[in-house]
């Protein structure tokens, strides 16, 4: 059972940072703001662009602000990135209907 338990816990350790860059290249390559690899915004990009946006403060102030906190991080992880990524779903898809509305 410890084996099992050692080989999840290092999978999810490796996956997670893949997630975040993954995350990143998505808002950059399908996100609101243009730049030479922009294909367009699509509302998974925005979703990924505001998701970040929320994570980033989430993960680094409470380093910068309460550095001796040994929880700070966690912030990020659990409440500003995940309610980042339900706001930008949201907005990203209103966002698609209301272009969507306006072009027919």
């Amino acid at each position: 059972m410890g084996t099992l338990a050692t080989t999840l816990t290092m999978a999810l350790l490796f996956a997670l940072p893949l997630l975040f860059w993954l995350m990143v290249w998505v808002a950059f390559v399908h996100g609101p703001v243009p730049h030479r690899f922009w294909r367009g915004e699509r509302w998974y990009g925005f979703a990924s662009f505001v998701a970040l946006l929320a994570f980033l403060p989430g993960f680094i102030g409470p380093m910068l602000f309460a550095p001796g906190s040994n929880q700070g991080p966690l912030l990020g992880l659990l409440i500003t990135g995940p309610l980042g990524v339900l706001l930008g779903v949201v907005w990203g898809l209103a966002r698609a209907a209301s272009r969507a509305k306006s072009t027919q």
